[in-house]
């Protein structure tokens, strides 16, 4: 029932709320702001504030440029964004305005004063960076004209997605204890073996000689080259050697040859039932020069790629001797001696096979034939006559010991680092490092989910690398959320979180979101001014996602003072 002179207003919040928080922690709009160039007494809603609209949007419920002011019509603006602001001002005209400012503003260097200022990286010790690269394919027309003075280019290249029909550009992220900390925009041919120098000299600007000191960059076998080796002469590395080397078949050589020198050192990335457990060699080599350390790792756990590879070789080859063998077994020979020179001439020709034991052997056969005509009374056989031809028949079996041994040659794969065993006296540590990788693995499987890039909406070149960018942006205030979720279960020791009926151990930040899908804001007036605010739908399961993420119930929305922390 509705009191006279009350007014209640109730506004949809669902997790704006929260990621506007989180881009007032990291302040986002202060830094895009104190890098572009806008008139302030002219613009309704700074630049900063307009891309941090586009982060909300693009966390909670991505949509097109043109449908975002739509996005927020039902929502309390002013208590997400601050006062005066309104839903109409990100219209799709006012937010491509402020991606061509983000863009003509280094959105590079902002980005990076925005991740490396953030509480959570500024409480680390960089000790070890995993650098990696992925492809964005786009569909529709992008003119070459438009890319002439362009910082980077959408063109065709080597598709990691698998669509070398579509035109592309490229993310490139370092990763520390899965955030976000380095990140890059590339043009769609950038070539990963000639990304990581410039991406090195780029970060030296940012990291001090003491950083550098003690960094370890972690990267994928495109990093081995002349030039990347030179580059990290007095830097530190661990990266994986390319199969195309011929130093990488010597060095399985080495240790195959030698099984003695395995040493077993169990799972190394993942705990618990079904980790992956391997053995390893340390080896020291030179390459262009220079001593490095190697680790041959042999993994129970073969390449899925691999291991079709490996089951079509053997099929191939199953095929190949069935053809051999019926074109031999299908002759005959009038004396053993010829059958026996016959199998030596065809075990002389096909010694080859490689997964299978042929075996040869000469045998007899006896028929029986008429001879042409009636035979004479006085013929004992009636003109039936014997004849012995001799022949070569075959005997084929797989050799299990033989393809054993290839499947683990092919899982099987070299370390190559230059940390000296004063940072790593362990070869297993190397190995330890390595598979952190899985971390950017997983940041772009986040960043490549539908409902977080899903196309590109504009055109222009300027405002592609700039909302390329936000994409980054709002990846990192994604993993911040997720790292800090699951480290205060950890802390709690808390094992599983329910959320929507089902229990997660490890939960997304897309999962966590969906917590506060049922949010909203009320605000109710009274008849003598008072105003009051309250949230509506924040579960138990809520409460303890913001206390883990570190807000404050009554912090959560601007100029609002929120009584203690409401469920229901």
């Amino acid at each position: 029932m509705q009191l006279p002179g009350v007014t209640v207003e109730v506004h949809k919040l669902e997790a704006a709320p929260l990621v506007a928080y989180l881009c007032r922690e990291l302040r986002v709009a202060e830094i895009i702001d104190a890098h572009v160039t806008w008139d302030r007494h002219r613009t309704e809603v700074s630049p900063g504030t307009a891309i941090t609209a586009l982060l909300v949007n693009l966390l909670v419920r991505r949509e097109p440029l043109y449908r975002i002011e739509w996005f927020f019509r039902d929502m309390d603006v002013e208590a997400l964004f601050g006062n005066g602001i309104e839903a109409g001002h990100f219209n799709d005209d006012r937010l491509a305005w402020a991606l061509d400012k983000f863009a003509d503003a280094d959105p590079w260097r902002i980005y990076h004063e925005i991740a490396l200022g953030s509480p959570d990286a500024c409480s680390l010790v960089l000790d070890v960076i995993r650098l990696d690269t992925t492809s964005f394919s786009v569909q529709g027309s992008y003119d070459p004209a438009d890319f002439e003075d362009a910082p980077f280019r959408i063109t065709r290249g080597y598709s990691k997605d698998l669509r070398p029909d579509l035109k592309q550009f490229l993310f490139g992220l370092g990763s520390y204890g899965g955030l976000p900390l380095f990140a890059d925009v590339m043009s769609g041919n950038q070539s990963d073996k000639t990304w990581y120098g410039p991406w090195t000299e780029r970060i030296t600007e940012l990291l001090s000689p003491e950083a550098w000191n003690t960094l370890i960059v972690v990267a994928d076998s495109a990093f081995v080259t002349e030039e990347n080796l030179n580059t990290y002469e007095k830097r530190w590395f661990i990266s994986r050697m390319p199969e195309t080397y011929r130093l990488c078949e010597t060095l399985k050589d080495r240790a195959f040859a030698d099984e003695s020198r395995w040493i077993e050192v169990g799972s190394v990335a993942q705990e618990g039932k079904g980790a992956a457990s391997y053995r390893i060699q340390g080896l020291e080599e030179e390459l262009y020069g220079r001593t490095y350390r190697f680790v041959v790792v042999e993994s129970p756990a073969l390449d899925q790629r691999k291991a079709k590879r490996l089951e079509k070789l053997v099929a191939e080859e199953a095929q190949a001797i069935e053809k051999a063998v019926a074109q031999q077994e299908r002759l005959s020979y009038h004396c053993e001696a010829d059958a026996k020179v016959a199998l030596e001439d065809w075990r002389r020709r096909h010694n080859r096979w490689g997964f299978h034991h042929v075996t040869g052997q000469v045998v007899q056969e006896r028929t029986v034939k008429r001879r042409v005509g009636r035979p004479r009374k006085t013929d004992p056989d009636q003109g039936n006559v014997e004849v012995v031809r001799w022949r070569v028949t075959f005997t084929v079996e797989p050799d299990t010991e033989a393809i054993e041994q290839r499947r683990r040659r092919d899982s099987t794969f070299v370390l190559i680092s230059n940390v000296p065993r004063t940072r790593r006296a362990d070869d297993a540590e190397l190995l330890r490092d390595y598979k952190g990788q899985i971390e950017v693995e997983n940041l772009f499987r986040a960043l490549k989910q539908p409902y977080f890039v899903h196309g590109i909406f504009v055109k222009t070149p300027k405002r592609v690398l700039a909302l390329a960018y936000v994409f980054l942006l709002g990846l990192l205030v994604y993993a911040i959320i997720q790292h800090r979720v699951r480290q205060g279960m950890r802390q709690d020791q808390q094992t599983a979180l329910a959320i929507a009926g089902a229990k997660f151990r490890s939960p997304t930040t897309r999962t966590l979101l969906k917590e506060f899908d049922g949010l909203t804001h009320v605000i109710v007036r009274l008849p003598d001014g008072t105003v009051t605010h309250h949230l509506q739908g924040l579960t138990e399961t809520g409460i303890q996602i913001l206390r883990w993420i570190r807000i404050r119930t009554d912090n959560l929305l601007m100029g609002a003072s929120l009584p203690p922390a409401e469920s229901g």
